[in-house]
């Protein structure tokens, strides 16, 4: 049974191990189309990965030339950052401020008093106010603690509240609005009030608010140039007037007169004499007439003194304009200098009531302008005023060079051009604010742009290079990308076109361009950044490869001193059409966008490569089927062959086994 042989399933002469020899032979070009196209391929998928490497380099370059880029960006540095930090934008200047912080903005923020632990809220509507803004709370009634962080998750953010446990048997409630400035008090509803005045939180007031006002026409006891202009009252040079509180402002705890008064300088005239006095007047001699004659008499010559002009009037300044009368007896205010001010006194300050304000203006070219008077409280809140406020809504006073300006938020961003301020507590002393560009950004920037570089450079070695060296270089290689950079080693070795790109990288960042400083500072060298092949004890190969170095003592100082010049080197508009057209990265971005944009140079070898791909795919496709019909062809003729063995040995068996009859016969 072991001698039976089945052809094409098994064979006694092993002609499966022929064919299959015999085939290997057969797939000699098919493996080497296979590695034709693995080679394809692995261009076609480095091309991409350049691309990609090739548009990381001019996006950087763009940066440090189109309209974002790091020059233009601003900081502003502030001399005590616990009392105001700052934000600067492009639209900056670049100055030195300083600001005095005298007052942050606050919100209204009201405490109760201590009221027992199982006090509760009944249920209703709850209205408040901050500002212009309504709020309407529905409470289903339940605990204060209930009540508080209902008002916190339904006033849209306007309010919030907490209850906090003062004593162990008692608790309060604090209620504050977000929004600050004295344009946002917070006000309770008529729905809320009775709560409110329950709570101990809020209560009725005795005295009201009062605005005084000074009519349509002028004091009776002005003197001089007095009128009333747009509800104010202007009191010209060498004049005065008096404004009569009719009841007089009684002293009060808690209330404040208010009001602006702007002091103007007029413009100094020349001097222009007054004409001499007329003197005496001529009289006419008249005339007698005697029988038809008419004697005229002569007309009197009456004698005049020599006429000397008056000197022109003594120029007088007096800050000293404003006057109280307080128990019949004037009170001088603070004196007042050119420019508006907003007079806000505390009115227990006083000693007695106040009976009118007097402007007395001796000055020779100024003129007063005072607006009219209000007495408030600035913690009432209509009829009602906070009982025990921690905080009430306070516009945010900052002097800045000099000038008090007033806001309703802390962060403020209408004073400076381009910088917000944002303020955080009051601070007596005086804060630098620089605003200068921003050098850290500037430098991370360009590192960034130098590292890109040199990757690219990196890339182009290890692809036109076949010397392992080229990678024994690269010391931040972990071993991952190691192989694969040794898998690419000469990938494009004597390739035209990687080879001009890196000459002409070379060239690029090795050519002088116009700055403002002209051949001074006209080279990337200059800036502290080049290619540096000279090291300690002589050449180093590493430095001959085109990375670029950067001296960051060098740049520092460039950046310091010649910023400006730095960012024409980078791209720079010497037509004045509003578009750079010289530079660095414009340089960069010119040459590279060839290369990576759609349908470009890369794109075009890539879709060459895909070509060669496909035709490649249709060759082993083509050959695979000769492969198959070769193969089955070997495997007839073998099997034809091992039958006709068969057959042979089966006769000569058969011939033997004759011959042994014979014999034994």
């Amino acid at each position: 049974m072991s001698d039976i042989s089945i052809p094409g399933v098994s064979s006694k002469y092993n002609t499966q191990k022929l064919i299959e020899d015999l085939m290997k032979v057969e797939r000699i070009p098919l493996e080497r189309m296979e590695e034709r196209k693995d080679r394809f391929e692995t261009q076609k998928k480095t091309w991409q990965e350049f691309n990609r490497n090739f548009s990381t380099l001019r996006d950087s370059a763009k940066k440090l030339y189109g309209h974002d880029n790091p020059f233009n960006e601003r900081i502003a540095s502030s001399s005590d950052q616990t009392v105001l930090t700052a934000t600067a934008s492009r639209e900056a200047v670049e100055e030195t401020r300083h600001i005095r912080v005298k007052q942050v903005a606050t919100a209204d923020r009201f405490l109760s008093a201590s009221v027992s632990k199982d006090f509760e809220v009944a249920g209703g509507t709850y209205t408040f106010k901050v500002g212009d803004d309504d709020i309407d709370i529905r409470f289903r009634g339940g605990s204060l603690k209930n009540f508080a962080q209902t008002i916190t998750q339904r006033s849209g953010g306007l309010l919030r509240s907490n209850v906090v446990a003062d004593t162990p048997d008692t608790q309060v409630i604090l209620i504050e609005a977000t929004k600050t400035g004295s344009a946002n008090p917070l006000r309770f509803g008529e729905e809320t009030l009775p709560l409110a005045e329950s709570l101990g939180m809020m209560k009725r007031n005795l005295t009201g608010t009062r605005d005084i006002g000074f009519g349509t026409e002028k004091p009776r006891n002005a003197q001089g140039n007095v009128e009333i202009r747009s509800s104010n009252m202007y009191v010209g040079p060498a004049s005065s007037a008096s404004i009569p509180f009719s009841p007089p402002i009684k002293r009060e705890e808690g209330f404040f007169i208010e009001f602006e008064v702007q002091v103007t300088a007029l413009p100094e005239d020349s001097y222009t004499p007054p004409p001499p006095p007329q003197g005496p007047r001529t009289v006419e001699g008249g005339s007698v007439t005697f029988k038809g004659v008419t004697i005229e008499n002569d007309p009197s010559q009456p004698m005049r003194p020599d006429w000397t002009p008056p000197p022109p009037p003594q120029r007088v300044d007096d800050d000293q304009v404003l006057f109280f009368t307080i128990n019949g007896a004037q009170v001088p205010l603070a004196p007042l200098s050119e420019g508006t001010h907003t007079v806000r006194l505390p009115l227990n300050n006083f000693s007695g009531d106040i009976q009118n304000l007097h402007i007395n203006n001796r000055n020779t070219h100024r003129e007063i302008s005072v607006s009219p008077v209000r007495v408030y409280n600035p913690d009432q809140r209509g009829d009602y005023s906070p009982v025990s406020p921690v905080d009430r809504a306070k516009d945010a006073i900052v002097e800045i060079d000099g000038i008090e300006v007033l806001r309703g938020s802390n962060d403020i961003d209408d004073i400076i051009q381009g910088v917000t301020l944002h303020l955080h507590e009051p601070g007596n002393q005086r804060i630098k604010l620089d605003i200068e560009p921003d050098r850290e950004l500037i430098k991370e920037k360009v590192i960034e742009f130098v590292g890109t570089y040199n990757q690219l450079i990196t890339e182009i070695n290890i692809l036109t290079a076949r010397d392992p060296g080229v990678i024994d270089e690269i010391t931040y290689y972990d071993t991952e990308e190691r192989e694969k950079a040794l898998e690419k080693l000469g990938l494009f070795q004597g390739d035209t076109t990687m080879m001009q790109i890196k000459t002409r990288l070379q060239n690029i960042m090795m050519n002088p361009y116009q700055t403002g400083l002209g051949r001074e500072f006209s080279l990337l060298a200059q800036a502290g950044i080049s290619t540096n092949s000279t090291g300690f004890g002589g050449m180093d190969a590493s430095r001959l490869r085109g990375y670029l170095e950067m001296n960051e003592q060098k740049f520092d100082e460039v950046l310091e001193g010649k910023m400006e010049a730095l960012k024409d080197m980078f791209g720079l508009d010497t037509d004045d059409d509003l578009l750079v057209d010289t530079g660095v990265g414009f340089s960069l971005d010119q040459y590279i966008t060839p290369f990576t944009q759609t349908g470009g140079i890369i794109a075009s070898k890539s879709s060459s490569l895909d070509t060669q791909i496909a035709r490649t795919d249709r060759e082993i496709t083509t050959f695979n089927e000769k492969l198959e019909r070769t193969e089955q062809a070997l495997r007839r003729k073998y099997g034809m062959m091992e039958g006709m063995l068969d057959n042979l040995q089966k006769s000569s068996s058969a011939l033997d086994n004759l011959n042994r009859s014979g014999n034994d016969r």
